[in-house]
C-alpha cells in the first residue's frame, strides 16, 4: 500500500527529469543536425563542382574528338565508304575506355554506322543539337553524354556524327565521395548524441536521489488521498501535521472531503429521483413518438387514397364527357343524313320516283355506316374493357392468311383501277394469336389503302421476317399511294375518332368512323407487337405491324419504327 500511494509523487517527478533529459537530447541532437547539414551542404557543393569540372573536361575532350572524326570521314562518305566510317568508329570505341556508343546518321535521321551492329537501319532515336552535349541514358541503361558533330559533303549537310561517352566513373567517383562524406557525419552525429544521452542520464540518477530526499510528503498525502480517489468518503486525511504549504493543503483537503461527504448522500438521492423521473418523460415521449408516426403514416396513406381516386375520378370524367362528344358528333351526321332524307322522300316521294331512289340509297348508307360505328364501338369498348373471347391458338402459315386480304381486296382494286401487289416471304415462321382478329387487322388496313389511293394509284402489301426491340418478329407493310398523313399526325391517327385531313387548311376528314385505326392498334398490343405509320419518301402512307414469332411477347412500345 505504501508503494502504491508513492507512486503519484514519483510519476510527477519522473515527467519532470524525463522532460529535462529529452530537451537537453533533442537540443544536442538539433546542434549537432544542423551542423551536419551545413557540413552535407558544402561537402555537396564541393563534390558537386569536381563532378561539374570532370564533365566539362570530357566534353571539351568528346568535342574536339567528334569534331577531328567527321573531318576525318567525309571524304569517306563522299565516296559512299561506309566500311571505312565503320572502321574508324570500331578503332574509337576499342582503344576509348570512356566511349559508351558512336553512331553515323543521314540527314533523314536513318542510322548508316554504329558500333552496335544491331541498332544499323533504325531511325536515330535522337539527334542532338549539334555543338550541345545532352546527358541521358544509354543503350546499356548507364549515364552518359552524347555529343553530336554535322557532317558536310560538298558544302552540304549529309549527316551527323553522334558520340556518347559514359559517365559511370565520374558518377562512381561523387558517389563514394558522398558515401565518405555521409560516413563522417553519421560518426559525429552518434558521439553528440551519445554525449547527449550520458547527460540526460546523470540528470536522471540525480532527480530520482532529490525524490527520495525531497518530495516523500507528497506521496504521504498522495497515500491519504488515495481512499477519496477510489470512493471512500469515510477515511479522514490526518498523517501530515506539519505547518508548512503541503500541512495546509492537506487540512484543506480534508476540509473538502467532509464537505463532499455531506453533499454527496443528498445528490444520490436527487439522482436517484431524477433517474426515474427522466426514465417515466422518456417512456410517454416515445408512446407520443409512435403515435405521432403512426397518425402521420396514415394521414399520408389517406391523403395519397384521395389524391389517387381523385385523379382517377377526374380522368374518367374526361374520358365520359371525351367519349360522348365524339360519339354524339359521329351519330349525330348519319342521323341527320338519315332524316333529311326521309323528310325529303315524304315530301317528293310521289311526284318525283328518282328522288326517292336516291335518298333511300342515302339512307341505307348512312344506316350501314351507323352499324358500322357502333359495331366499332363495341369491339372497342370490349377489347379495352378485356371481355372479348380471344381464340389464341398457333398459325402455322401466316402467310396464307395475308393473302387471303389480298385475294379479298383484289377485285375492288380492279373496279378502282388501282394496282395491287402482294408479297410474303414463304414460308414464314409460326406465331400464337387470334387469326380472326389479325385477319380483321390488315383488312381495316387495307379498307383505307384503297379508299385513299386515287385510281391509277399503287398498293403494295408485303410480309417477312425480321427483328424488332431485340426479338424476331413478323412484319406486315400495307404502301398505298394516296395523298398521305402529314407529319405532325403519324403519331394521331391510332387515336379514337381520329380523322385525318388531308387537304392543306381543311377541317373535314375524308369519311370513315376514326375507330378502325384504334382497334388495329388494341388487337396488335394484345398480341405483344407493335403498330405504327410513317411517310415514305415517294409520298402515299406506309403503316407497319409486327407480330412476335412463337409464343406471346412482353408488349413492345408502339410507335417506334427501328428495325433492324
Amino acid at each position: 500500500m505504501a508503494s502504491s500511494s508513492r507512486r503519484p509523487a514519483t510519476g510527477l517527478h519522473l515527467k519532470l527529469v524525463v522532460a529535462g533529459a529529452a530537451t537537453t537530447v533533442v537540443c544536442v541532437a538539433l546542434v549537432v543536425s544542423i551542423t551536419t547539414y551545413w557540413q552535407s551542404r558544402l561537402l555537396a557543393a564541393e563534390i558537386g563542382h569536381t563532378s561539374t569540372a570532370l564533365r566539362k573536361s570530357m566534353v571539351d575532350r568528346g568535342s574536339l574528338l567528334a569534331e577531328s572524326m567527321a573531318a576525318s570521314m567525309e571524304t569517306a562518305i563522299a565516296g559512299y565508304n561506309l566500311t571505312f566510317v565503320g572502321e574508324s568508329l570500331g578503332s574509337l570505341a576499342s582503344s576509348n575506355d570512356e566511349l559508351d556508343h558512336a553512331y553515323v546518321a543521314n540527314a533523314a535521321g536513318s542510322i548508316l554506322v554504329h558500333t552496335e551492329p544491331t541498332m544499323v537501319g533504325q531511325p536515330a532515336p535522337y539527334i542532338p543539337s549539334r555543338g550541345r552535349p545532352v546527358f541521358r541514358k544509354g543503350i546499356r541503361g548507364a549515364s552518359h553524354v552524347e555529343i553530336s558533330h554535322s557532317i558536310h559533303v560538298a558544302g552540304e549537310l549529309w549527316g551527323d556524327l553522334v558520340l556518347a561517352f559514359d559517365l559511370t566513373r565520374i558518377e562512381s567517383r561523387q558517389s563514394a565521395a558522398f558515401d565518405r562524406g555521409s560516413t563522417l557525419a553519421t560518426r559525429g552525429v552518434l558521439v553528440a548524441l551519445a554525449a547527449g544521452f550520458a547527460t540526460a542520464l546523470l540528470g536522471v540518477i540525480g532527480s530520482l536521489y532529490l525524490n527520495r530526499r525531497l518530495l516523500r510528503p507528497i506521496g504521504d498525502l498522495a497515500r491519504e488521498t488515495e481512499a477519496i480517489a477510489q470512493g471512500n468518503l469515510d477515511q479522514p486525511i490526518l498523517q501530515i501535521t506539519s505547518r508548512d504549504e503541503l500541512g495546509h493543503l492537506a487540512r484543506q483537503f480534508e476540509r473538502m472531503r467532509s464537505a463532499i461527504k455531506s453533499h454527496v448522500d443528498e445528490l444520490v438521492v436527487a439522482k436517484q429521483d431524477a433517474e426515474d423521473a427522466t426514465k417515466e418523460e422518456q417512456k410517454l415521449r416515445t408512446e407520443l413518438e409512435d403515435h405521432s408516426k403512426n397518425l402521420e403514416r396514415k394521414v399520408h396513406e389517406r391523403t395519397a387514397e384521395l389524391q389517387d381516386t381523385n385523379e382517377r375520378l377526374t380522368e374518367y370524367d374526361r374520358l365520359k364527357t371525351e367519349f360522348l362528344n365524339n360519339v354524339s358528333h359521329e351519330l349525330r351526321s348519319p342521323l341527320a343524313a338519315i332524316a333529311a332524307a326521309a323528310k325529303i322522300i315524304h315530301r317528293y316521294g310521289d311526284a318525283d320516283g328518282r328522288a326517292e331512289k336516291k335518298f333511300s340509297g342515302v339512307i341505307t348508307a348512312e344506316t350501314e355506316r351507323l352499324a358500322r360505328l357502333i359495331d366499332d364501338l363495341l369491339d372497342l369498348a370490349k377489347i379495352e374493357a378485356g371481355r372479348i373471347d380471344w381464340e389464341l391458338e398457333p398459325i402455322t402459315n401466316p402467310a396464307k392468311l395475308i393473302d387471303h386480304v389480298a385475294q379479298t381486296f383484289r377485285p375492288l382494286a380492279i373496279e378502282n383501277d388501282i394496282k395491287l401487289t402482294a408479297k410474303t416471304d414463304r414460308p414464314l415462321p409460326a406465331i400464337n394469336g387470334d387469326s380472326d382478329r389479325i385477319i380483321q387487322v390488315v383488312t381495316n388496313l387495307m379498307d383505307n389503302a384503297v379508299k385513299y389511293t386515287p385510281s391509277g394509284g399503287r398498293i403494295e402489301l408485303t410480309a417477312d421476317e425480321t427483328t424488332h426491340s431485340g426479338g424476331r418478329v413478323i412484319r406486315v407493310q400495307i404502301t398505298d399511294s394516296g395523298p398521305g398523313i402529314p407529319e405532325k399526325e403519324l403519331d394521331m391517327v391510332f387515336d379514337r375518332f381520329h380523322q385525318v385531313r388531308h387537304e392543306e387548311g381543311s377541317d373535314h376528314p375524308i369519311g370513315g368512323t376514326g375507330l378502325g385505326l384504334a382497334i388495329c392498334r388494341e388487337v396488335v398490343n394484345y398480341h405483344g407487337g407493335a403498330i405504327w405509320a410513317e411517310r415514305p419518301s415517294k409520298g402515299g402512307t406506309r403503316v407497319v405491324f409486327v407480330i412476335p414469332i412463337g409464343s406471346k411477347h412482353a408488349s413492345m412500345a408502339a410507335g417506334s419504327s427501328q428495325i433492324h
